[in-house]
Formats: structure tokens, sequence, C-alpha cells
């Protein structure tokens, strides 16, 4: 807790209603115990924002979704891969390091943002 304002009331900006917190912590442990069985599966998984990402759920934990996904060099989101070898030969200003054998990284999705879940 910060004591940056030691000594001042705070003014509430905002306070979720009661009934509001009681549903969505139920809408979380709703969705951590459908989705625990599907460990190392492949799903199709939708956001409230309407965005869709497809790979293997790697872990759950109390608020997250770990999705591993294969990221491309073509990828529209800016995933960084620290063992992405864009030079030839030694490379350039030092020489290769040893990296994954894949592309794949993991992708944590908050519980509340999911939309849908699919197994593909």
């Amino acid at each position: 807790m910060s004591t940056y304002n030691a000594g001042q009331t705070a003014t509430v900006i905002y306070q979720a209603d009661p009934a509001v917190v009681q549903h969505l912590h139920g809408v979380r442990e709703t969705l951590h115990h459908s989705c625990k069985p599907y460990l190392n599966h492949k799903v199709k998984v939708q956001t409230l924002d309407g965005m869709t990402h497809e790979g293997i759920i790697a872990g759950m934990d109390s608020k997250n979704m770990y999705l591993m996904v294969t990221v491309t060099m073509d990828a529209p989101r800016g995933f960084y891969n620290p063992y992405y070898k864009p030079y030839p030969g030694l490379g350039y200003p030092y020489p290769p390091y040893p990296g994954p054998v894949n592309n794949n990284v993991i992708l944590p999705l908050v519980l509340f943002e999911l939309l849908a879940i699919s197994l593909i």
C-alpha cells in the first residue's frame, strides 16, 4: 500500500458493486475449473475485444490462462523473439547463440477477458 497521501482521506473514484464482484468471482472459478482438464490441448480463444488466438493451453492459475502460440516473422503482433537471427553466418555483431527449436511463446490471457474457448 502506498503511503504517498499519508494523513489525507482518499476520495473513491470507483467502487465495484458487491453483486458484480461476487458474479466475477463465480465466472473466474467456472472458467478455471472448465479449462483445467484441457491442459496441453489445442484451442481457439476469442477475447472480449474480438481478438482470436489459436494455441495450446500451457497452464492456468486463478487469474490467467497461459496459451502457447506459434509466432511467425510476419505476425501482426509485436512478439519479441530474442533467438531470431536476422544475419546469416556468424551474425552481427556477435556470433549466434543457441535458441529454442521452435518459435513458440507463452501468451498470458486474463480470464475476465475471455469470451469463448473452443477445442480445435
